[in-house]
């Protein structure tokens, strides 16, 4: 865990006592922009994701495998653009594991400035806690000379990679545009997350994309270029300009106008590096290199850039997201002033196969409730694409119970630093059980005194299940946004169980009286999915608490944000049933 002494912002940020001690930007739209309480916050961010997520499962099958390089989100209140940059946000989460670093590109709303700023700060803190910022990073860019502090007010060396970055603290003391993708990216990727927070002013495209280019990285390392569309517009006329507008982006049409878009210099920006490639870029990477790997092996030309439309909305759908290919949703005012959003997403070397090791789960559950939860990414579990089987719950034994249980208490004891016997790690135990190898999805639910204290599982197999298992276990001690992690102190009070899951099949069943004749209590999970996306799902243990079918049903809809008295005749509601295998320590 990395420590930093907090600062509030005033006028002497640039002390040279707080630089010594570590000057971290403190959150300065909490509590307006999105929740200051971290709970309610996290239910919030958690909640839109679920929805990006159901979005994203409609939009997949059109879109490049692996992870994005880089994204286009708004950056306006949660309650009037999270859901469209969830949508985003749900895909990145393709790179959880991989993705170490985020460079987050946002216009200057309150201080402006000529050029692209970086702060003098060592962190940015939100509810969620506080962020290092890659600090190396931007002295590269800067090309400062050996032991030069960053100062507020200093400009790049001539020469530099990125000739137009500069240092600036005022135009990062109360700006959001920055700050509000922050808590997407802590719940998204993780506690070891890095970023470079730039606030991008009066730029050309190029010297905004040279910053970019000296940022750039490998698979560490994506962009998050933060902005809105037009502002306060008839919705009728709002939604006018804003399809012209995604369209121009589409297109690669530069410039796009700040009256079109206020992060337009970040987004002229990213589309100058789409025209002009990477080629004048310098690759600083945050993992360790060769000399020789550090040379042109990510300076890709033009054309293997892929830029996709994932949605767009405006403050007044309420929250609803079109998708990209769809009608926009009925307006609720034409002539309501409205804000408009969209989100995109790029993908480097999309038809060169780069980034294909990545699977698109979009599965992954978080709970015994059903909150989906995509936390994983398939690169960890190549072995599963291999794999000739899948284990099926109805394929397990109580040895193999054995194993599992094992195996998740070897990860959490390897996470928590409680066990450094090769021996016993995780990956000897996967090596010594080859059906461990073999592709399976699983639940790892943890308790103590009787009480949830975590649940992460996946619905579907996409990767070896010994990876499958140990991942959750460790996320269920350690990422679950509902609980704080587990302390080594409280290890030995847990209690596990592990689930492993059979593929979920489809229930040719139209209504809901059908469904609940259907069900096998005990034996069916269910899987529920509407029209709107909206999508959550029960493991076959929640039938002890809920015998009754119609109470089961009731619960699960409830879960998934639907009126738990909807009824239904004519399929509106898609029902799919998977059974489990269950093994508890007693």
């Amino acid at each position: 865990m990395v420590h930093f002494d907090i600062f509030h912002e005033n006028s002497d940020v640039r002390d040279s006592d707080k630089r010594q001690q570590g000057y971290v930007r403190p959150a300065a739209v909490a509590g307006a922009f999105y929740p200051a309480d971290r709970t309610r916050l996290k239910h919030l961010i958690n909640t839109q994701l679920d929805y990006g997520r159901a979005l994203l499962r409609q939009l997949e099958p059109q879109l490049p495998v692996g992870v994005p390089k880089a994204v286009i989100v708004p950056h306006a209140g949660y309650m009037y653009s999270g859901t469209t940059a969830a949508l985003a946000y749900a895909l990145l989460e393709r790179g959880r594991g991989v993705v170490k670093r985020a460079v987050i590109v946002g216009p200057t709303h309150r201080v402006a400035v000529r050029g692209i700023a970086c702060s003098t700060a060592i962190a940015f803190a939100t509810p969620l806690g506080a962020v290092p910022i890659d600090v190396d990073a931007e002295r590269k860019a800067l090309e400062l000379v050996a032991d030069e502090p960053l100062r507020s007010g200093i400009h790049a060396h001539p020469g530099a990679p990125a000739s137009a970055m500069i240092v600036n603290d005022p135009t990062h003391a109360q700006e959001h545009a920055v700050e509000v993708q922050i808590p997407f990216l802590q719940t998204v990727f993780g506690p070891n997350l890095t970023i470079v927070p730039l606030n991008a002013g009066d730029a050309s495209p190029e010297e905004v994309g040279d910053v970019l280019r000296a940022l750039w990285g490998g698979p560490e390392t994506v962009i998050i270029i933060s902005s809105d569309l037009s502002h306060y517009h008839p919705e009728a006329y709002a939604r006018q300009l804003d399809d012209e507008t995604i369209d121009n982006i589409a297109h690669l049409r530069l410039p796009i106008h700040p009256r079109r878009a206020c992060g337009a210099y970040p987004i002229n920006g990213l589309l100058d590096v789409l025209v002009r490639g990477l080629k004048t870029a310098q690759c600083e990477t945050t993992r360790e290199t060769s000399d020789e790997e550090e040379g042109d092996s990510h300076k890709p030309s033009a054309e293997q850039f892929d830029l996709r439309l994932l949605g767009r909305s405006t403050s007044g759908d309420d929250g609803v997201v079109s998708l990209a290919g769809k009608s926009r949703s009925d307006m609720n005012d034409p002539d309501e002033p409205v804000v408009g959003y969209a989100s995109f997403a790029v993908w480097q070397n999309a038809n060169t196969g780069i980034g294909d090791a990545t699977a698109q789960n979009t599965n992954a559950v978080n709970g015994s409730d059903g909150n989906t939860t995509n936390r994983e990414t398939a690169q960890q579990g190549k072995a599963a694409d291999n794999a000739d089987e899948v284990v099926s719950g109805a394929a397990m034994t109580t040895d193999h119970g054995r194993v599992l249980l094992g195996l998740a208490r070897a990860a959490i004891r390897q996470h928590l630093g409680l066990d450094n016997k090769p021996e016993s790690a995780p990956d000897i135990i996967i090596k010594q059980h080859p059906w461990l190898n073999e592709s399976g999805a699983s639940f790892v639910t943890l308790t103590e005194h009787g009480q949830l204290r975590g649940c992460i599982g996946t619905l579907e197999a996409y990767r070896s299940l010994g990876k499958d298992v140990s991942d959750h276990a460790v996320d269920a001690a350690a990422h679950d946004p509902r609980f704080f992690p587990v302390s080594p102190e409280e290890y030995p009070l847990l209690q596990v169980e592990v689930s492993v899951l059979g593929k979920p099949m489809t229930m040719p069943v139209r209504s809901r009286t059908k469904l609940e004749q259907t069900l096998q209590p005990g034996k069916d999970g269910l899987i529920l999915t509407d029209s709107q996306g909206r999508r959550a799902t029960f493991l076959p243990q929640v039938w002890e608490q809920l015998p009754n079918p119609h109470d089961f049903v009731s619960h699960l809809l409830a879960k998934a944000g639907i009126k738990p008295s909807y009824d239904w005749n004519n399929g509106e509601i898609e029902c799919e049933r998977y059974e489990v295998t269950a093994y508890a320590e007693h």
